[in-house]
């Protein structure tokens, strides 16, 4: 039988959300301006008919690198 350490799993689920986090990106309205070469208005518009899929954090919106991607991709 198989035993592993309890330390040694809270380790590991540590580094592996470490490595989530490192990679994982999101963007301001603001900074998607220049990318995408549209206005706030409009990614607010993209957003609420669902074109863009955002998250509001502390009142503002953000959006993944992900799912930038995805919708840069069609």
């Amino acid at each position: 039988m198989k035993t592993t350490d309890s330390a040694e799993k809270t380790k590991a689920r540590k580094e592996a959300s470490k490595q989530l986090l490192e990679n994982f990106r999101v963007y301001s309205l603001s900074e998607l301006e220049p990318i995408l070469g549209v206005t706030h208005r409009t990614l607010l518009r993209y957003i609420t008919d669902g074109k863009l899929k955002g998250v509001k954090i502390g009142g503002r919106w953000k959006v993944s690198q992900d799912n930038l991607r995805a919708f840069i991709n069609g």
